[in-house]
């Protein structure tokens, strides 16, 4: 009998115990699934907003139609001679100036009218810029600026022009980084030939939605430079939960460098259609029959945007 009634004792004890337990669980639920939601959210912010991957373009693959080859130094005698026995075929002279050091330049996409009046022109050197986000948490970007962190003259002795063949549709964003240290960056442009939304600029109508699953954003990046060659970077502004914030593109103290031509340079090439190279400066005439028609080009002129 007393061995019946200690094992209902502990029956009714544990059915307490389990009942105690299960209305501690219940109550405490909601606290608990609050503090695992904001664990997640805060292990969720600690990640990077967004990561950027800056790719140059590859002209092994891919050549504009019209473009500047940069040394920084002169040709010897004998390189000025296989150079100038090329027939001015973009791919070939490319393939000679590259294990060189060369360093293309590209003519700037033209955009007109732009959305702020802005008319100045320059050079380009163009690289693809992907956006991406593993946070769970969605994310806003309103406003991307361009910062000059340094500019100085252009160092290149050595300039080979390819003019252009004819023309090619453009696609990204372009931003003016035109004249010098002191002068703000304007853009970035919409550059899409032939769309009604070329020339706008870019964050006045758009947002990039990053984060919460959404894909990843590609933007080809046409930045444009005339007297100066310019060190530059890209403050992102974006939105997200928490409230408002900026990040640097590239992260941490990176920077973009994009070259300008120089105006005087030691050694200055031109290929000529249907008349052949053009020489100018320190160079063999040999092979070199347009130089009569060819002249430097002119110091590229910049104007003040009014802000």
């Amino acid at each position: 009998m007393y061995a019946t009634a200690a094992a209902v004792v502990v029956v009714v004890g544990v059915l307490l115990t389990y009942q105690a337990n299960l209305l501690l669980d219940r109550s405490t639920a909601t606290d608990r699934a609050r503090s695992d939601k904001q664990a997640e959210k805060a292990v969720d912010r600690e990640q990077p907003a967004f990561v950027s991957t800056v790719t140059p373009l590859d002209y092994d693959q891919y050549l504009p139609e019209a473009f500047t080859v940069l040394l920084d130094r002169p040709l010897t005698e004998g390189e000025q001679a296989v150079l100038t026995g090329l027939n001015g075929d973009a791919s070939r002279v490319w393939e000679f100036m590259k294990p060189l050091g060369g360093r293309i330049v590209e003519d700037a996409s033209y955009v007109a009218p732009r959305e702020d009046g802005n008319e100045n022109r320059g050079d380009a050197q163009t690289f693809d810029l992907n956006l991406n986000s593993d946070r769970a948490a969605g994310l806003t970007i309103n406003n991307m600026t361009a910062v000059k962190d340094s500019c100085h003259a252009p160092t290149a002795q050595t300039v080979v022009v390819i003019p252009p063949a004819g023309s090619e549709p453009r696609q990204g964003l372009l931003w003016d980084l035109t004249g010098g240290p002191t002068d703000r960056p304007h853009g970035p442009y919409v550059l899409d030939e032939g769309e009604p939304e070329e020339g706008e600029l870019y964050f006045r109508r758009n947002v990039v939605e990053l984060g919460n699953g959404q894909s990843n954003m590609a933007f080809r990046i046409q930045p444009e430079v005339s007297t100066h060659t310019c060190r530059w970077h890209i403050v992102a502004s974006y939105t997200d939960t928490t409230g408002s914030h900026e990040q640097r593109i590239p992260s941490g103290t990176g920077t973009f460098t994009t070259e300008a031509v120089p105006s005087q340079p030691v050694q200055y090439f031109v290929r000529v259609p249907t008349s052949g190279w053009g020489c100018i400066g320190r160079v063999n005439q040999q092979n070199c029959a347009a130089t009569d028609v060819v002249r430097l080009p002119r110091p590229p002129t910049y104007r003040p945007v009014p802000d």
